[in-house]
């Protein structure tokens, strides 16, 4: 069966389509990307899970009605794109721990200094929190999924990516001005 008759099987949503993606390029695309990532059997796994999955989506949203290349190169940059995003999102952890080990290092001989800093987290969390949408969801995507100005200017259906910029820029400017709020009431208490 050709590419394109398996995209039409999955657009017609005929289950045959989805199976045959499935079951075709399974074991091929985990001896790979375990070759390709040293990942675990069982990360290779999710991996090509997640890959079907967005070629499905893509199908079905109209974003892949034909392919430049072939249907298993596409699914397997799917996958490789989904590893190296798990990879950089691992990198960051490390480095944030990382940093504030450091910090807490360097800050030791002031227990104030630390208790002071904890409690501005929470008190930015919290704020973060109470914040509501859309600027809770639109700073989500950007500091904690890492997505693209782009990519949220299409998710939350911005004229453009200038105009998501605007509101990320806002929603700081409100996040700061209720923490600041919090920090004052605090010292006055």
């Amino acid at each position: 069966m050709t590419d394109a008759e398996l995209i039409l099987l999955i657009k017609r949503n005929d289950p045959r389509g989805l199976t045959i993606v499935y079951e075709t390029f399974r074991s091929e695309f985990i001896q790979w990307i375990i070759k390709f990532t040293r990942c675990t059997r069982e990360d290779a796994q999710e991996y090509y899970q997640a890959a079907v999955m967005i070629v499905y989506d893509n199908i079905h949203q109209g974003k892949l009605e034909s392919l430049q290349s072939s249907l298993k190169t596409y699914l397997f940059g799917i996958g490789k794109n989904l590893s190296w995003h798990q990879q950089r999102q691992e990198i960051r952890k490390q480095k944030a721990g990382a940093e504030f080990q450091l910090q807490v290092h360097v800050n030791e001989e002031s227990k104030e200094a630390i208790f002071a800093q904890e409690n501005s987290l929470e008190v930015v969390h919290r704020n973060f929190i109470r914040l509501g949408d859309p600027c809770h969801t639109l700073l989500d995507m950007y500091y904690y999924q890492k997505k693209s100005m782009d990519e949220i200017a299409e998710q939350l259906e911005y004229k453009n990516t200038d105009t998501a910029k605007n509101q990320k820029y806002k929603c700081m400017e409100r996040l700061r001005k209720m923490v600041e709020q919090e920090m004052v009431n605090q010292t006055l208490e």
